[in-house]
């Protein structure tokens, strides 16, 4: 679980989501990193689906429900996590 030493985990989110704002515009390959942590960070139990949704709700001002939110993970974020584990493991060879 992750225990932020100074800040609340709201802040936490807020700045996370920043970045990956910038990342996105920026560095596509920061982007991609930070998609894959936050993913990990969900299988791991770090976080809950539910709060990752909530935080990119309100960094987004948008309103996705859950089933919309599913898609959305499924259709957009497993292919950028994917795509950068693979070229991860491709430079590992």
């Amino acid at each position: 679980m992750i225990n932020p030493q100074h800040q609340t985990l709201a802040e936490f989110a807020a700045r996370f989501w920043e970045r990956v704002k910038f990342a996105h515009q920026n560095d596509k390959a920061e982007f991609a990193r930070l998609i894959t942590w936050i993913w990990q960070r969900v299988q791991d139990g770090s976080f809950t689906n539910d709060q990752v949704r909530q935080s990119f709700n309100a960094s987004f001002g948008r309103a996705l429900t859950l089933a919309q939110w599913n898609s959305f993970v499924t259709s957009r974020l497993v292919p950028i996590k994917d795509r950068y584990l693979a070229m991860q493991a491709e430079a590992e060879l």
